[in-house]
């Protein structure tokens, strides 16, 4: 069966592809929107999209951290999945900041 997410997760294409970084120097070989004539035609929208959240979120924040209490230690964090074959994705995610201005 194969498994769509799994594919972004490979160690010998994606250097600690377990790591969410918004920056990779192969960030373009990520197959989340497909290539060629299979490629979303709402893919530039939804990058640019995201982009302008995540900078907007940054923006109102400080002292970013995963929660301790909610997934554990950074050396023993656990988390929750979706139950589905087909993409890997969390029930949630605890997170706690500083709020700016």
């Amino acid at each position: 069966m194969l498994c769509l997410s799994a594919a972004n997760r490979d160690p010998r294409k994606f250097e600690d592809p377990h790591e969410f970084r918004l920056v990779r120097r192969n960030v373009r070989e990520h197959i989340a929107f497909g290539r060629g004539i299979h490629t979303c035609a709402g893919a530039p929208l939804a990058r640019v999209e995201g982009v302008i959240t995540v900078n907007r979120l940054l923006d109102r924040m400080r002292d970013i951290t995963i929660s301790e209490d909610k997934h554990g230690r950074a050396e023993d964090r656990h988390y929750s999945y979706e139950p589905t074959f087909l993409l890997r994705g969390l029930t949630e995610l605890h997170i706690e900041f500083t709020p700016v201005g």
